[in-house]
């Protein structure tokens, strides 16, 4: 029966099977499973698709919806054309065939997306159907879905548990090695802008004028700027810090069109178990590469096939200190009298004013241990700035100074606390080493992800939260502890003041944006 269709198929009609066959795009088993008036038929499966299927509005496979695909492409269906021929000729290297919300983007564009994220170690169909059980995994690509409608309905797209043994994966073993990212004497843009939205966090603005200032450090032509650039008239590189806020606050959501993404590099600073950093997974899928403030994220990028690399940036040799204008702020009235004073970071442990800081917004975890130890805090000199944050840490008055007061209590503490916001061992690193590590502080620390530079026991401390009292009182009252406390700091002040080091890192970053801009759009 199904020689005899075959028979029967116009030259117009085998040269659309021809061509779809070649595609490799149909799916009979899909076509089959979804169709099962003709499961017994007999038929083959792309025979009957193409002479009769497309007129009965069937799909060809899990990603191919013809009503959407014309409501977008009116031209597709004329003069009864198999619309499925049209988008294979206008689009033949895509899978993804509709745009759903992300309708500023290209085809190309979101088909790139949709497969990096089934490569991405921290996605799983199956999570993302559990986590959304309204949509219906038979016949439902579901990368597709998680990408084009998941991330814009502010659905979830990663499982906790999923991300835990992920992150704990990628703690071990070898992946691609990210110097295979440079290209050390390659060409490199005539103007790189770094993009920070001016709405956002102020300390992603600092991250971004830290960046900004070790590219210049690397010879680059380099200018920091924000969401009211006018894109037309962007710089050749445009390096987006913190996607997950850039494009969605403010004029940063008129930057996010496929054509700029596509050619921009994005730096990732949020943490993989967060909404936020679903939030902007599509910009980081669909960029030229990915600069990761986290070790252990940026081999997760590799691992989907993305150029990536891990970077902090270089800790510039002045301090931002507290202002004479910052005096009146009632977070600043409260320190001790000697504590308003310019810091020096090489004041020695034990001549240190402040026993103990914490800069931080409150969350469960966070609560709990600090509500756990309150009565031993309390014992101390303390600064702990914890409040609760319904909107970002911005240039608002009430926030613009959080910065410079961070850095300048770190000036004058013993030990810097780092509670992390949940059970992830996250470490903020370019937030604590500038913030409390360059200021002379010694970082106590629940455990965190390992960092390629800097190392538990010998540029900070590292102890669960339970026993986390006990290094403190160990540190502050026993003459090992301080004695060890001062080998800490200067070990960690040493390493961040080491030009050689600071000089690799500037040729680091050079070599990752000379790979990324000279390697060719896939």
């Amino acid at each position: 029966m199904s020689a005899d269709l075959l028979l029967t198929l116009t030259p117009a009609e085998q040269q659309d099977l021809n061509l779809i066959r070649e595609s490799g795009q149909f799916d009979a088993e899909f076509y089959l499973a979804t169709n099962q008036d003709i499961a017994g038929s007999g038929y083959e499966p792309l025979v009957h698709y193409v002479k009769y299927g497309f007129r009965e509005g069937r799909r060809p496979n899990r990603n191919f919806h013809p009503a959407l695909y014309v409501t977008q492409h009116p031209d597709a269906a004329a003069e009864n054309r198999n619309p499925f021929i049209h988008f294979l000729q206008a689009h033949g290297g895509c899978h993804v065939a509709h745009h759903g919300l992300l309708t500023r983007f290209r085809l190309e564009d979101l088909s790139l997306g949709v497969r990096t994220l089934e490569q991405l170690p921290f996605f799983e169909p199956a999570d993302y159907h559990d986590l959304n059980r309204d949509v219906t995994s038979s016949t439902t690509d579901l990368a597709e879905h998680a990408l084009l409608y998941g991330v814009p309905e502010g659905r979830r797209i990663f499982k906790a548990l999923r991300v835990s043994e992920t992150l704990g994966t990628l703690c071990i073993g070898t992946d691609p090695d990210e110097a295979a990212h440079t290209a050390p004497d390659g060409p490199v843009p005539d103007s790189i802008g770094i993009f920070y939205n001016s709405g956002g966090n102020v300390f992603i603005h600092e991250i971004a004028a830290d960046l900004q200032r070790t590219l210049t450090d690397a010879g680059l032509n380099c200018a920091l700027l924000d969401e009211n650039t006018d894109p037309e008239l962007r710089p050749e590189l445009c390096i987006f810090v913190a996607p997950h806020e850039f494009f969605h606050i403010g004029r940063g959501q008129v930057w996010a069109t496929g054509s700029i993404i596509q050619d921009a590099i994005m730096f990732n600073t949020e943490q993989p178990q967060t909404l936020w950093f679903e939030r902007g997974i599509p910009f980081l899928l669909m960029s030229a590469g990915v600069i990761d403030i986290c070790h252990q994220m940026a081999r997760s990028f590799r691992q989907a096939g993305m150029p990536a690399i891990h970077f902090t940036p270089n800790i510039d040799g002045t301090r931002s200190y507290l202002q004479k204008a910052d005096m009146d702020h009632p977070m600043v009235r409260v320190l001790p009298p000697a504590c308003r004073k310019q810091p020096d970071p090489l004041t020695p442990f034990t001549r240190r004013q402040l026993d103990v800081s914490f800069f931080g917004g409150s969350s469960p975890h966070r609560e709990k241990f600090f509500a756990r130890n309150a009565g031993f805090l309390a014992q101390y000199r303390n600064y702990f700035y914890y409040r609760k944050f319904t909107t970002p840490i911005d240039s608002s008055p009430r926030d613009r100074l959080l910065s410079r007061l961070a850095t300048h209590v770190a000036g004058h503490s013993r030990i810097a606390l780092n509670i992390h916001r949940d059970e992830y061992g996250f470490f903020e690193w370019h937030r604590i080493v500038k913030g409390a590590m360059a200021n002379g502080s010694v970082v106590v620390s629940e455990p965190c992800l390992p960092h390629p530079v800097f190392q538990p026991n010998v540029h900070f401390l590292e102890e669960t939260g339970r026993h986390i009292p006990n290094l403190i009182e160990w540190l502050l009252h026993t003459p090992d502890g301080k004695t060890r406390a001062e080998e800490i700091r200067t070990a960690a002040l040493n390493l961040i003041g080491t030009p050689a080091h600071n000089r690799a890192r500037c040729a680091q970053i050079r070599g990752f944006i000379s790979y990324v801009w000279s390697t060719p759009e896939a």
